[in-house]
C-alpha cells in the first residue's frame, strides 16, 4: 500500500479540480448531451473543489505521514471510494432539465435504461458523500495520532 499512499499523496492536490470537471464536461467528451445539469454543475462545482481540498490541506499537518512522504491506509481508501463514485457519477448523471430528459453517457451509449443511470447517479452521490466525510475524518485522526504519538516521545526523553 506504500505505493497506493505515495499515488495519493499527490493526487489528492489533482482530483478535486480533475474530477468534477469530468463529471461537468467529461459527459459531454464521451457523447452524452450537455444540458441544463452543466449549468448547475458550474455553480456547485467551485463549492465541490473547495470542498475536496479541505482533506489534503489537513493532512499537511500529519508530521508521520509528512515524514513516510505517504498517506495513511484509511484516508488512501476514503479517497479511492470518493475518486470512484465520482466516475461512476460521470458516466451516469442524467440531464433532466429538459423534457424528455437527456440521457447519461450510458444511455447514451445504450448500455442501461436513464431511469437507471438516475438511480445509480444516486446512490453514487451518496457513496461520494460518505466517502468525503471519511476523507476527512481520516485525516483528523492522522493529525491527531501524529501529534499524540510526538508529544508521548516528547515526554519519554524529558530527563
Amino acid at each position: 500500500m506504500r505505493l497506493s499512499g505515495r499515488f495519493v499523496r499527490v493526487f489528492h492536490w489533482i482530483a478535486p479540480v480533475l474530477l468534477p470537471a469530468l463529471v461537468v464536461f467529461g459527459r459531454g467528451l464521451l457523447g452524452a448531451p450537455l444540458g441544463w445539469m452543466m449549468l448547475v454543475a458550474m455553480i456547485i462545482g467551485p463549492l465541490v473543489v473547495i470542498a475536496m481540498y479541505v482533506a489534503p490541506i489537513i493532512v499537511l499537518f500529519d508530521r508521520d505521514a509528512k515524514a513516510a512522504r505517504s498517506t495513511r491506509l484509511l484516508y488512501d481508501i476514503a479517497s479511492w471510494v470518493t475518486w470512484g463514485a465520482l466516475l461512476v457519477m460521470m458516466f451516469t448523471l442524467v440531464d433532466g432539465g429538459d423534457s424528455p430528459p437527456f440521457g447519461s453517457v450510458l444511455s447514451t451509449w445504450g448500455v442501461m435504461s436513464s431511469d437507471a443511470s438516475s438511480n445509480i447517479f444516486a446512490v453514487a452521490l451518496i457513496i461520494a458523500i460518505i466517502g468525503w466525510a471519511g476523507t476527512l475524518a481520516t485525516a483528523i485522526v492522522g493529525v491527531a495520532q501524529s501529534r499524540s504519538t510526538g508529544r508521548a516521545a516528547q515526554t519519554l526523553s524529558a530527563p
